[in-house]
């Protein structure tokens, strides 16, 4: 690299000469940020052209970190950097990369998103909903539905379950780790820098998402982690392409918050019932995984059986009570012997079985009354 050349003070008649000429010569203050182009880089000095009538000098604590100021620096490159002085000893305007560090981060990272450029991070800890990393020296933040499942399936699964506590200490897995990341949201005045994993992968590109799932067939079962949870279902990324679990499709009981049942980030099989050809999402169930405890429930559980369970839910009309895993009868308020609670274990007699509309109908009352 070319050694800075050094720039004698300006003389008396020089003035007098941009004065009569009528040129305009920029008027530089302290903290202001300028723009120029390199002329010189050496291992302790920066020359830049800031067109003033001197050239701008940043040296020595104020060129700041070589890693991410000034060590890819070459003549003709385009450089931030904030005033400190307007004129020098010498006729330098003096300059500092250092000082304005921040502003060139967030610089980067506008244009990084302007032009779809990716970038490199290092994770730094779990936060809830996902990760918090450092690039380029600002704070960034990835959401676990913007990560590569297929590269973090495991980790994630580890740490996205338990208490906040637990979570953190988890977090040793990732923390450290190199990601290749594109900017999807930055808002400087907020602080929010908002980054994907997911879409600096070629994997998740449109056509590789079309493909995966043309080789995706009604009836497959498949392996994903939860992305989402939403009242109506659960969100599901299968390799690059996601599925939603309905409501309806979770569990054989009737599921009032699919959090009960799954975590973002959790591990979890799911059975292929079609796909949405106007949004190319996949249609998912859980529960055609495991046995309808309604097809054998009339041979199971006839009317005048007695038999055991716990009460899930209070209703106005009544009380739900599970019978097994999937299987749940009403005691109507009619046919309760007394007061019941949520928790409560209870024994009962089958009034009612309706194994296609799915009733089972219970007494305590008339339980009580044969007992007598």
């Amino acid at each position: 690299m070319s050694k800075a050349r050094k720039v004698q003070n300006p003389s008396p008649a020089m003035d007098k000469l941009v004065e009569e000429q009528g040129i305009q010569v920029r008027q530089f203050r302290p903290g202001e940020l300028v723009e120029g182009v390199v002329i010189s880089v050496s291992h302790d000095q920066v020359l830049l052209d800031v067109n003033a009538k001197a050239e701008g000098v940043v040296s020595g604590s104020e060129l700041g970190d070589r890693s991410f100021g000034y060590g890819n620096l070459e003549p003709g490159d385009k450089a931030l950097a904030s005033v400190v002085q307007s004129e020098n000893s010498q006729g330098y305007v003096v300059l500092s990369f250092k000082r304005c560090e921040g502003e060139r981060q967030w610089l980067t990272v506008e244009e990084a998103l302007e032009n779809d450029v990716s970038l490199e991070v290092t994770v730094q800890e779990y936060n809830k909903g996902g990760l918090i990393v450092d690039c380029l020296g600002l704070r960034g933040f990835i959401p676990l539905s913007h990560l590569d499942r297929v590269h973090f399936a495991e980790d994630i699964a580890k740490f996205a379950a338990g208490s906040e506590a637990e979570l953190k200490e988890s977090l040793k897995v990732l923390a450290g780790k190199q990601l290749k990341v594109k900017v999807i949201e930055v808002d400087k005045t907020k602080n929010r820098l908002v980054l994907s994993e997911k879409e600096a992968l070629k994997a998740y590109s449109d056509d590789s998402r079309r493909e995966k799932l043309a080789e995706i067939s009604e009836g497959d079962i498949l392996t994903g982690i939860v992305t989402g949870l939403m009242p109506f279902g659960i969100f599901v990324d299968l390799d690059g392409v996601e599925g939603l679990v309905h409501i309806s499709e979770i569990a054989w009981e009737k599921v009032n918050d699919p959090g009960n049942y799954y975590k973002v980030g959790e591990s979890i099989e799911v059975k292929v019932l079609g796909v949405d050809e106007d949004s190319e999402k996949l249609a998912l169930s859980v529960k055609r995984l495991i046995p309808n405890p309604w097809e054998d429930v009339q041979e199971k559980y006839p009317v005048g059986t007695r038999i055991k369970g716990v009460v899930s839910r209070i209703v106005p009309f009544g009380a739900f009570v599970t019978v097994e895993q999937g299987l749940e009868g009403l005691i109507h308020v009619s046919e309760a012997g007394g007061p019941l609670e949520e928790g409560e274990e209870v024994e009962a007699i089958v009034t009612l079985v309706d194994s296609d509309n799915q009733k089972l109908a219970l007494s305590t009352r008339l339980l009580e009354k044969i007992e007598r």
